[in-house]
């Protein structure tokens, strides 16, 4: 009776204290239980629980994870990692209060067991995600502004170097660093710069530098990584650019499902590609299975990034910029920076936070320029129209500009890309209030021109929630009937020993196809490697990549399946489907 009691009674408290969570699934003789880790740290920070092993435990083969479960009783699972004969959780909680964690774990006198730690309060925004389709906010809620470049050999730097350059980043406005993991990092010491990075108010991009071709050695390994980094305020950047090597993008694919069922904190999720990662989409031409929450750009050709971005409801950065005008035409393609020049990315960082970037969406009504705007918008919702708010042109090569915006008045200024500088201007616009005409100061060099309600922005900080309204998608045509453009050319079938000519015409008499934005891509559907760009614009000549060729190779027949999207300018989208036979 008596040891029956004391079961009851262990029982009744263990129920009063967790809620009758963490009921134990076997008695453990109490001669035998381990004391388990515990931490005091600041919410969104990390702690790192470790886990000693006594003699004749194999921590390499050891397996351990653990529930956690918040003060509003919100749990999440998280995986141990190993570090020689420790096993260590990396965790990062999202609560202040007091947290429990109840072990799984093959080691006998760990598993079932329940630990404890305690989370303070802390001013951290929290890690960042999707919002608003093509945006970014924090956990608190506020809209993020997502600045990144790559760091080099990020661990392997001398320390002081590293130290120079992390106050160097934050000073330029950055809010992201790119840094890369592969088989030659000192994992340790990578973590303790994250941990510096995070300290600094700075995201870390992940990249995968490597990965393992057996596929079970591939998923310990992600396994392993997913367990080390995901605790920290950082982004997958997925691996390598996948459109170089032949088989490359179901491995990506497979790494990023991965990832998005064992990262417990959900955290943004892309991968590198040299042209555009859309293609790793699940079916290749949409939004896929969710592993994949932002599109990744290596190029700024807004044939490409405002055609796919008015088509998939994903935000997108552009680790390919280049130059002032990527920068600016990157922007205008609704991308966010992820490389440049750390001079033109402080100084589009200061000009953007002061707008409402979270909002702005690619603008097609200007002459003269690109733009991005919070249009007017009539008829909404039933009759009820919205106000415009503000619109961003930029002018790269410098001459009259000429923009459609709503019968406001506007606070009208233009600014030097290269320097920041300011220059009040007119508000000049035609008898009807509709149409803004302008030139730029001087033609020497671009600029940027915004045409804005500086009092109507600053109200809407104080009275609106995150997005003031619904992003609405392009409507896209596919019916053939209904299309005035169609394929030109190639008009027949197509060889890989000649780069084939492509060419889009009207359907319409005496109507050239023109101010179109068009994006021809292909894919040869038996090979699993996804679409390829192939062509941009109303003609040219298409350029295979070589996974394609090597898909093709040594066929003697197969079908080539090319997709052409055009964007006209009022921002409809026009999608044309056609099947090439390839002959050798």
């Amino acid at each position: 009776m008596g040891q029956r009691s004391n079961r009851y009674m262990l029982g009744g408290i263990v129920a009063v204290v967790t809620i009758f969570v963490f009921l134990p699934v076997q008695y453990v003789p109490a001669q035998t239980l381990a004391t388990l880790p515990t931490c005091t740290v600041a919410k969104w920070s990390t702690c790192d629980l470790v886990f000693d092993l006594q003699p004749g435990e194999d921590g390499a083969r050891a397996d351990l994870r653990a529930e956690f479960r918040s003060p509003h009783r919100n749990s999440r699972t998280l995986r141990a990692f190993h570090d020689g004969q420790l096993l260590v959780i990396r965790f990062a909680p999202d609560e202040d209060g007091a947290w429990d964690y109840r072990v799984t774990s093959s080691i006998k006198r760990l598993d079932a067991q329940v630990g404890h730690l305690t989370a303070t309060a802390s001013n951290a925004p929290g890690f960042v995600h999707v919002a608003n389709v093509h945006h970014f906010q924090t956990s608190n809620l506020q809209p993020h502004l997502w600045v990144s470049m790559e760091i080099p050999n990020f661990a392997a730097m001398p320390s002081a170097e590293f130290d120079a350059m992390l106050v160097q980043r934050a000073s330029e406005k950055l809010t992201h660093l790119r840094v890369m993991v592969d088989t030659r990092t000192d994992l340790k010491e990578a973590e303790a710069r994250m941990r510096a990075m995070n300290a600094k108010g700075l995201v870390v991009d992940v990249v995968l530098g490597e990965l393992p071709a057996n596929r079970a050695e591939r998923q310990r390994y992600v396994t392993e990584m997913v367990a080390r980094f995901s605790g920290f305020n950082m982004t997958w950047a997925g691996t390598v650019p996948f459109e170089r090597t032949a088989g490359a993008r179901s491995i990506v694919v497979e790494m990023g499902r991965l990832i998005a069922q064992l990262d417990p904190y959900k955290q943004v999720r892309t991968s590198l590609a040299d042209v555009t990662s859309a293609s790793l989409l699940d079916d290749g031409r949409g939004v896929g299975d969710g592993w994949m929450n932002v599109l990744s750009y290596g190029v700024s050709d807004p044939n490409i990034g405002v055609v796919e971005h008015q088509v998939t409801p994903l935000p997108a950065v552009n680790t390919g910029i280049q130059s002032r005008a990527d920068l600016w035409n990157a922007t205008m393609n609704g991308q966010y920076p992820a490389s440049g020049s750390a001079s033109d990315l402080k100084v589009w960082a200061e000009f953007m936070s002061k707008n409402r970037h979270w909002e702005l969406e690619p603008y097609f009504d200007v002459q003269g320029g690109r733009a991005v705007a919070l249009p007017e918008i009539e008829d909404e919702l039933g009759g009820e129209g919205i106000e415009a708010v503000e619109y961003i042109v930029y002018v790269e090569k410098p001459g009259p500009v000429e923009l459609t915006v709503g019968r406001h008045g506007y606070d009208v200024a233009w600014i030097n890309p290269a320097t920041g500088e300011r220059i009040k201007a007119k508000d000049t616009r035609d008898k009807e209030g509709k149409k803004f005409s302008a030139t730029p100061p001087d033609l020497s060099h671009d600029w940027i021109l915004q045409v804005s309600r500086e009092g109507r922005k600053d109200g809407m900080l104080k009275s609106y929630k995150f997005e003031s309204r619904r992003f609405r998608p392009a409507a896209v045509e596919t019916n053939l009937t209904a299309i005035p453009y169609d394929i030109a050319e190639p008009s027949g079938d197509i060889s890989l020993r000649v780069s084939p000519y492509f060419k889009l015409k009207s359907t319409r008499a005496n109507r050239e196809p023109r101010n179109l934005l068009v994006e021809w891509t292909a894919d040869v559907v038996t090979s699993g490697e996804g679409f390829r760009v192939v062509g941009t614009g109303i003609e040219g000549t298409m350029r295979m990549p070589a996974p394609l060729t090597e898909a093709l190779a040594g066929r003697p027949s197969t079908v080539l399946a090319v997709q052409v999207r055009i964007l006209n300018s009022a921002g409809k989208v026009y999608v044309i489907d056609h099947a090439f036979r390839l002959q050798p």
